[in-house]
């Protein structure tokens, strides 16, 4: 009877150990929503956290230890009442994130033409807008990371404008958000192997959806601001939000085996007080706070001086 060599099992072994590794593949998705405007920390008693000053250093440093990441947002970046010079600087500090994905919200697509596309050229991510009929939206985009492909799709539900004037409504086009994303997931199918839609529409209908699409990884959601700790699957879709004001950065990850999701988590991290902030987006606040002549009395007190 032969016996195998006690070193050529140990080799053969350590090869086997070695090709099921690297079957194995991780991607995490770092998500954002309805930051409002939220250049920077608010200093509020109740939620002393930060916002995009810190999400800018957050994100960099997590990319490094991490380079099979990806970067979206799901809308509602701007502030609610129109102000232009901090919409333009907050478009201005997204680009200096590296966004792979950005879906508008209600408050961008309520702007006018003209401010839209000036804050789409500060922007620097692919925009994308599966049921919203405008030449400037990718209906999806194909992201590859370490061998594996992802492919982000966004959509506005008809609900998230229902309450604006008609002037402003009837600009804004939109088609079934569901027959959309079954149509791009169908002419994706074997150019993906990981499905993430970017909602805006709220955390009840990014449930309901789930139950209508089969085959998506990932819904990454907003406009009810919510603030997910311990995301749900639900028709194997987990439903992640990540709160409002920049307080929060969602991170998501998801382990692949052969070729296969085999394991889905998410989590929300706050934007502290401590983290270090981004100096490029400290100047911005600082121009803010020159042209604006609007300056945080909280934060006056607890940095201990006038600006």
């Amino acid at each position: 009877m032969a016996y195998l060599n006690p070193n050529k099992l140990i080799i053969l072994f350590l090869i086997l150990g070695s090709l099921s590794k690297a079957q194995e593949k991780t991607l995490y998705v770092i998500h954002s929503n309805n930051t409002n405007g939220a250049l920077e920390n608010c200093y509020c008693p109740d939620n002393p956290f930060g916002s995009l000053e810190k999400r800018s250093v957050y994100i960099e440093n997590f990319k490094k230890e991490n380079p099979n990441t990806i970067v979206v947002d799901a809308g509602d970046f701007v502030t609610m009442n129109q102000q232009s010079l901090k919409d333009s600087l907050v478009a201005e500090a997204y680009g200096l994130m590296p966004y792979d994905a950005i879906l508008y919200g209600d408050q961008e697509l309520a702007l006018d033409a003209r401010t839209l596309n000036r804050l789409r050229g500060q922007l620097g991510a692919t925009l994308v807008g599966t049921n919203i009929d405008r030449s400037d939206l990718f209906q999806s985009k194909i992201i590859r990371r370490k061998g594996l492909r992802i492919a982000v799709m966004g959509i506005v539900d008809p609900y998230a404008i229902k309450f604006y004037p008609d002037e402003i409504k009837s600009r804004i086009r939109l088609s079934d958000p569901v027959k959309a994303v079954k149509n791009e997931m169908k002419k994706l199918q074997n150019k993906a192997d990981i499905f993430v839609l970017l909602t805006h529409q709220g955390y009840d209908l990014d449930v309901e959806f789930a139950k209508k699409i089969d085959g998506l990884d990932l819904i990454v959601g907003s406009h009810s601001q919510t603030a997910i700790e311990k995301p749900k699957e639900i028709n194997k879709t987990l439903i992640v939000q990540s709160g409002k004001a920049g307080y929060y950065v969602g991170l998501v990850k998801i382990k692949m085996k052969r070729g296969k999701v085999v394991e889905k988590s998410g989590k929300l991290d706050t934007m502290k007080f401590e983290l270090p902030d981004d100096p490029r987006i400290i100047e911005m606040i600082e121009e803010y706070e020159k042209k604006s002549g609007r300056m945080n009395h909280r934060k006056k007190k607890l940095l201990g001086h006038d600006h």
